[in-house]
């Protein structure tokens, strides 16, 4: 049986959170420290200080949509609602050919895609971060770059409305653009069909994928269900690990596969761009064997 995990799709995100005061434990007087509390089923998310100010989910994803709407940019978005509420993302893909870019080493398209991240137990900034989107199959992918000049710290001066500027969207667009370039990178690197084995092998021992996960990546490494995954390289082994997360894990644990892909895209950047972290990634350790799956 799988792990799920406390999140919700497209459904839940619409509380509000309050701030409590914390009495001290022993004389009640006032420590500093406020629980952020859900004001629907008064589930505590957090612990903070009176420094941190609260955005409300409607607030980040209303202006997001507005920001957009008025630019007259189509999307499509999904809500996840992770951890209890603790962690919130509305992901914003965005539609039409200006929103897209090919990787000329494969001739895959990628769209692009704004990620409205909010929390309320200091996990993550008030913030938009970068992801692209392998429209042959929809896979996840993730980017080097995590946010781009659209950041803002939980403070009791918060302003959501002024993160998603016209100039700060720009950027953004001119970054994705950019990130498609490591994926060229990653083409570029070919490994044989039994390296590609010992790469995951080797991912499972550093605790970046489990056992669990291996199996299902090796099965769709071993036999690829696009005609564009043919070839062996990083590009379509992390195809492969981007596949089975988006499609089978992330609807269950989001946040797991959101981990689990961006330190997966780190490792094989580090490989793609140096001979001896490369040569690390697709060999075995001495004396330990890796079993292919079927």
């Amino acid at each position: 049986m799988s792990i799920q995990a406390n999140q919700k799709i497209d459904a839940g995100w619409d509380y509000t959170v309050s701030q409590v005061a914390v009495p001290h434990p022993v004389n009640g007087s006032k420590t500093g420290y406020f629980m952020n509390v859900r004001d629907d089923d008064q589930s505590v998310l957090g612990i903070t200080s009176s420094r941190y100010g609260l955005a409300q989910n409607e607030d980040v994803f209303g202006k997001s949509d507005e920001a957009l709407d008025a630019r007259g940019i189509a999307y499509k978005r999904k809500v996840y609602v992770t951890e209890g509420g603790a962690k919130v993302r509305a992901i914003y893909d965005l539609e039409g050919e200006q929103f897209s870019a090919e990787v000329p080493e494969v001739g895959d398209i990628m769209g692009f895609r704004l990620i409205a991240q909010n929390s309320f137990d200091r996990s993550l900034r008030v913030s938009y971060a970068l992801g692209l989107l392998r429209l042959v199959c929809l896979n996840g992918m993730q980017t080097m770059e995590r946010e781009v000049d659209m950041v803002k710290k939980h403070s009791q001066k918060i302003n959501v409305g002024d993160l998603l500027s016209s100039d700060a969207i720009d950027k953004a667009l001119a970054k994705l653009q950019n990130s498609v370039d490591v994926y060229g990178s990653l083409a570029q690197v070919a490994i044989t069909q039994e390296q590609g084995l010992n790469v995951l092998h080797n991912l499972v021992k550093s605790s970046i994928l489990s056992e669990k996960t291996r199996e299902p990546i090796a099965c769709l490494w071993n036999a690829p269900t696009h005609q564009e995954d043919k070839s062996r390289n990083l590009y379509n082994l992390n195809n492969a690990i981007t596949q089975h997360m988006t499609h089978d894990v992330a609807d269950e644990r989001f946040e797991y596969a959101n981990r689990t892909t961006t330190n997966v895209l780190k490792r094989f950047k580090l490989a793609a761009d140096n001979p001896a972290r490369l040569k690390k990634l697709v060999t075995l350790p001495k004396a330990e064997l890796v079993v292919a799956s079927n």
